[in-house]
């Protein structure tokens, strides 16, 4: 579906690196994720209205949650593509991670929430009825959210996108999180062991999870960060290359947006060279570099 509404709408759909691509990704995505996840919410409403299923409730009020979440993309989108201005030289990309941080505390918050609610549940248990149309609800639940899962990992790598990654989390978890709401529907027929609530109580430690681990993502983001590994050897191999070059360290990352990163590091020179020789050699490692990394590169000379 994503595939073919860029094919419509994005000019240079390849091109990812392009801001106005990433925007128009990230908008397709996030808006696609608001229908998606109010079409889930009415669906599992549904099949809790047939059976009386805490766990069919619990997951959709989760699905609600990410519709708000997936609002708050669409908007860190509009708000981040925008340019860089006097008052904000870096631009505003890091509103990305921003909206990412706030879907982690959103889920966070729903997890809490529905595990007090599943606990109530399993002191004070409930019937639930058996309905096959509930259970199919369910499961065509779980395919739509494992189709979103894909969507968002996908584009949120090749866009990279912490908002989108973090979306991706969330709908791989709350697709387990559907099957175990079917499964505690299915199960509630044959046992007379309160399935559903310990069910609900499963789905709501899926989604305090998923929001740790959003929320752990996006805060190393927002506080910074040596870069990682690969990058670092990438970083050496490319550099050394240069026979003037004897070693790089003290590498740090400047992240003020997927489009706006600033990497930094010292480079050691083999021997004594000419200031406009040395500054030379800076300037090809930097250009070389940049196009490697796609970040803005200052190496420090260290004679």
């Amino acid at each position: 579906m994503i595939e073919i509404i860029s094919k419509i709408f994005i000019n240079d759909r390849k091109n990812y690196n392009s801001p106005p691509v990433r925007k128009s990704y990230g908008i397709i995505c996030a808006a696609c994720g608001i229908a998606l996840n109010l079409l889930m919410f009415i669906l599992k409403l549904i099949a809790s209205a047939f059976t009386g299923s805490v766990a069919a409730a619990v997951d959709a009020v989760h699905n609600l949650t990410d519709s708000a979440s997936s609002a708050v993309t669409l908007l860190s989108f509009l708000l981040s593509g925008q340019k860089k201005t006097k008052n904000f030289p870096f631009g505003k990309g890091r509103i990305e991670y921003i909206a990412g941080f706030l879907i982690a505390i959103v889920l966070i918050t729903a997890g809490f929430k529905l595990a007090k609610e599943s606990i109530i549940k399993i002191i004070s248990p409930e019937p639930v009825t058996f309905s096959v149309l509930s259970v199919i609800l369910l499961l065509i639940s779980v395919l739509t959210k494992f189709y979103m899962a894909h969507f968002n990992s996908k584009y949120g790598n090749l866009i990279s996108s912490a908002a989108l990654k973090a979306s991706a989390t969330d709908c791989l978890c709350d697709s387990i999180a559907t099957l175990i709401a079917a499964f505690a529907i299915i199960s509630a027929n044959f046992t007379s062991f309160n399935t559903d609530a310990w069910g609900g109580l499963a789905v709501s430690l899926f989604i305090l999870f998923a929001g740790c681990k959003s929320a752990k993502d996006t805060i190393k983001m927002l506080l910074g960060s040596t870069p990682d590994k690969e990058m670092i050897e990438k970083i050496r191999c490319t550099a050394e290359q240069f026979p003037e070059i004897n070693s790089v360290d003290s590498f740090i990352l400047h992240d003020y947006g997927p489009e706006n990163r600033l990497l930094c590091f010292n480079t050691y020179l083999n021997g004594d060279f000419p200031f406009h020789k040395a500054v030379s050699i800076k300037n090809q490692a930097e250009t070389e570099l940049k196009n490697i990394t796609g970040c803005e590169i200052q190496i420090n000379l260290c004679l």
